[in-house]
């Protein structure tokens, strides 16, 4: 959920060398605010792989892979999808474009991702799961099924319909989910709102106790 926002880290860095205690109290409201996402998206996540596909379920053995020599399609195991949905406040890696997250979520497990997206690119699935879709799909085994696709993805709806917090075609392609982006998507900008109202208030505090004093001359 990208936002370009210029003098945060700057902030960051003055507010926790000369006002730790507005620092800890702006991270502690957007730590919040992003960690009520977090537990509303954990709670979508179903206890037993969704739509009867009980042969996803992980049953304590590692996967492997019967149709190619590729990464095994990873088991469903609905414990460690919600731990892998996860806040950071950290500012992350400066990406190609010369940008960094300074507060992001995440779906990092791979059965996570793959309920998030799955029927992003292709609504009724492809003919075999993996073969030419996204990158988060090729890099896992294929089916022999030719109908898996459509069935897996209509699986996958049960969890929650695909909603995106972008309105133009190109933005919404890559901002497409029934998890992380579909709870961030509901609170309609919410969320972003929280942040940034954080971000201004504990500026505002740390230039009020920047101004210099004012003293009344003494008679």
């Amino acid at each position: 959920m990208p936002v370009v926002v210029a003098g945060v880290s700057e902030l960051k860095r003055a507010l926790k060398k000369y006002a730790p205690d507005l620092r800890k109290e702006m991270d502690q409201t957007i730590k919040a605010e992003l960690k009520s996402v977090i537990n509303e998206a954990r709670a979508k996540v179903p206890g037993s792989p969704p739509g009867n596909l009980f042969n996803w379920q992980d049953r304590g053995q590692d996967p492997s892979s019967r149709t190619s020599k590729t990464r095994p399609f990873p088991l469903y195991n609905s414990m460690y999808i919600r731990k892998g949905l996860v806040y950071r406040t950290g500012t992350s890696r400066t990406n190609p474009y010369g940008f960094a997250a300074l507060f992001s979520l995440w779906n990092s497990s791979d059965a996570g991702s793959i309920i998030e997206i799955a029927g992003r690119e292709s609504p009724y699935g492809r003919p075999q799961m993996g073969n030419r879709g996204s990158k988060s799909t090729q890099k896992f085994g294929r089916s022999n099924n030719p109908d898996a696709g459509r069935k897996f993805v209509g699986a996958m709806n049960g969890v929650g319909a695909l909603k995106s917090y972008e309105s133009t075609n190109a933005a919404k392609r890559r901002s497409t989910g029934r998890l992380l982006y579909a709870v961030y998507a509901d609170r309609q900008g919410k969320t972003l709102d929280a942040v940034m109202r954080a971000i201004e208030l504990a500026a505002n505090k740390f230039k009020m106790r920047a101004k210099p004093a004012q003293f009344k001359k003494v008679a």
